[in-house]
């Protein structure tokens, strides 16, 4: 789970050794790009940005160029890959935008901030495209005190909430969405109906889920990280809760960031901190891809910033 103090001071997060990544649901199909988001570190304030690379890491490009001082994050492929939503954040709220793939026609989806009363601004985050491409799930942060998960049309012109929560994600037929929500001693995966009726819990107790899930696309499983903050391991469950198997095995409390898996559920791309590129005293994550069952890890980005929150679109 990425917590408020890090949305705020995201660049200064990154710089001691990175943050939390994020990513979306994968509808099923075939392969195409990977989004990700790039903390460009050079002249403070630092900003972050969203970028499009194949899945070997050619052909990157910058989409979004956020001003210094603000994040642009948590890149979600719409289903026809037309358009990437994603987070805008700045020193108080974020709210969410959408952009084309090729960095044209910025939109901006949640409401502007009324400048008369500040203190109505929505602070929007992370948002998923539902499978038709009808809908966005995503979370809002009510006075910096408590998260619930939003569900509105495309536009986000007519928004309901579903229960407290965060980080939501759809599963394949758009019937049901995953998200993360605290517990008393922790927090977990829940699975609710997508009228917000039948939520329930997931994983066990001694198993703490943060980051965002992501269902495969053929609906069977539901990635997740378990660790403490955007340090652990990934894993995987079904959606009943059975079936717990873990993909990575890294040792210690190591920076781990969930991604997504790819359109035709043969692949998973993440971000680690090990095997990563990485200024001198630094511990910055960098882009991999893997098989869904863990193995053949391989780099896609390789670069000193830090790169995470991949989310792998479809072919066009």
């Amino acid at each position: 789970m990425i917590p408020r103090t890090i949305l705020l001071g995201a660049a200064a997060v990154a710089v001691a050794g990175g943050a939390a990544g994020i990513s979306q649901a994968t509808p099923p199909g075939k392969n195409g790009k990977i989004a990700l988001q790039r903390y460009e570190l050079h002249d403070a304030p630092y900003a972050a940005h969203i970028v499009v690379a194949n899945s070997d890491g050619s052909g990157q490009h910058t989409l979004t160029h956020a001003s210094p001082g603000n994040v642009d994050g948590e890149p979600e492929w719409a289903p026809d890959g037309s358009r990437i939503a994603f987070e805008r954040c700045g020193t108080a709220v974020c709210g969410i935008y959408t952009v084309r793939p090729s960095g044209r026609d910025l939109r901006r989806l949640t409401a502007r901030c009324p400048r008369t009363r500040p203190g109505l601004c929505k602070d929007d985050h992370a948002p998923a495209y539902s499978p038709d491409g009808r809908h966005i799930a995503f979370w809002r942060l009510h006075h910096g005190k408590y998260a619930t998960v939003m569900v509105g049309d495309a536009q986000l012109k007519h928004v309901h909430r579903l229960g407290p929560g965060f980080l939501p994600t759809w599963s394949p037929d758009g019937k049901r969405l995953v998200f993360v929500a605290k517990t008393k001693t922790s927090q977990a995966l829940y699975v609710t109906n997508a009228d917000g009726s039948g939520r329930h819990r997931i994983t066990r107790s001694g198993l703490p889920a943060g980051d965002q899930p992501d269902w495969s696309p053929d609906g069977s499983r539901i990635l997740f990280l378990s660790g403490r903050a955007d340090h652990g391991n990934l894993f995987t469950v079904a959606p009943e809760g059975t079936g717990l198997r873990q993909l990575t095995h890294y040792k210690k409390l190591t920076r781990v960031g969930v991604g997504s898996y790819s359109p035709d559920g043969q692949s998973i791309v993440f971000s680690t901190v090990v095997g990563a590129v990485n200024p001198p005293g630094a511990t910055l994550t960098d882009v991999f891809v893997m098989t869904s069952d863990g193995t053949d890890i391989r780099p896609v980005t390789r670069a000193r910033n830090w790169d995470g929150s991949a989310d792998w679109g479809p072919a066009r």
